[in-house]
């Protein structure tokens, strides 16, 4: 999912300082936009150097607790909850929400922006009953002070639909996605990159519900839309596909499903740091489960066995994937006649779904 950027704030010195005051906000603005066009090639490791040192210069200039470091600490928050550094996201945004809480209550959009961020850390980490005021206060917040056309509103939809969706309750999930899907092409046009991403959240709930005819065609769309604003070989792309392929395995399409796969695992395979990438392990778990299916066991051992290490190697992979891709890896150890690994690589899942609870 892709949410909106925190806006940076332009602050003014004294007329003694203006000039060397505006002189250096410009620059740390410009730093802050070019941290964004990375985040958005998914140059993560870059993005954050370039955070990270201006957040320390603007501790050292303003102080720990100063509004203009909140920028700072909300893009980071942006960068770690791409990341699935859950944990970093959270801090971040906590903070930035404790600065804004205390200096910013006439500002209540920017408010807004870090509990949204926050809400939606706080879905992916599974801690749902935190999550749910969170992310309410910050759509009330938007409806009653909304500046940006609906634009935001509609970020607080998508944000609070997936937190539904997370819930088991699809029915309002499905609805706020389409009143986001309506806000967004309303304010910024029907082909933006917006309204492409809670399509493809859209697609991904009638995924999960097996409504595959509408998923499909929706994919398809949002595949179209992303290869035409962010090139064929970006990560998204590369996500997009292993949804459609995941759509084509289920309805026992192989061959487009394999082909897909392959093209989503090629684009993975070229981005920096692929062997600590959680989004290449997931492509790989479920293209052994596709020849798994095929009862091509040979052919799956190998991918099993290479997402296995490469979601140990990551950080902050989420245990539960973490064990799935364990439980896929012993079932096709099983199926290839090698019980004894196939039990030790069984038990070890269970191991970490204990320990993790």
């Amino acid at each position: 999912m892709k949410f909106p950027s925190t806006l940076a704030l332009v602050v003014i010195g004294a007329a003694a300082i203006g000039f060397a005051g505006c002189a250096q906000q410009k620059d740390a603005v410009s730093l802050r936009n070019e941290a964004q066009l990375l985040v958005n090639k998914a140059e993560f490791s870059r993005a954050e150097e370039l955070l990270r040192t201006q957040l320390a210069h603007d501790e050292k200039g303003y102080g720990a607790e100063a509004m203009e470091i909140t920028p700072n600490l909300d893009l980071l928050g942006d960068l770690y909850l791409r990341e699935g550094r859950l944990g970093e996201a959270e801090t971040m945004y906590k903070r930035s929400v404790a600065i804004k809480e205390k200096s910013l209550k006439p500002h209540m959009m920017d408010l807004s922006t870090s509990l949204n961020g926050l809400g939606r850390t706080l879905t992916a980490r599974g801690h749902m009953v935190e999550a749910q005021p969170v992310l309410e206060q910050a759509i009330s917040l938007r409806e009653e002070n909304d500046t940006t056309n609906g634009v935001a509103i509609a970020d607080s939809e998508n944000s609070l639909a997936s937190f539904y969706v997370g819930s088991g309750q699809y029915a309002d999930a499905e609805n706020l996605y389409k009143q986001s899907i309506a806000h967004y092409e309303k304010s910024v046009g029907k082909g933006s990159m917006e309204a492409a991403n809670v399509r493809n959240n859209l697609a991904s709930l009638y995924y999960v519900q097996q409504k595959y005819d509408l998923a499909q065609p929706m994919f398809e769309w949002v595949l179209s839309t992303y290869e035409r604003n962010l090139g064929d070989a970006h990560p998204d792309v590369a996500s997009v596909l292993n949804n459609l392929a995941e759509l084509h395995r289920h309805k026992k399409e192989y061959g487009v499903a394999d082909a897909q796969y392959k093209q989503a695992i090629q684009i993975l395979e070229k981005r920096p740091g692929a062997d600590t990438n959680p989004s290449l392990a997931c492509v790989l778990n479920n293209q052994a489960l596709l020849y798994a299916a095929q009862s091509r066991n040979l052919d799956a051992e190998p991918l099993a066995r290479r997402a296995v290490a490469i979601y140990e190697r990551a950080a902050g992979a989420p245990p539960v994937a973490v064990a799935n891709a364990l439980r896929t890896h012993a079932s096709i150890l099983s199926k290839c006649g090698r019980s004894e690994e196939a039990q030790q690589v069984q038990q070890k899942a269970s191991r970490l779904i204990s320990s993790s609870r």
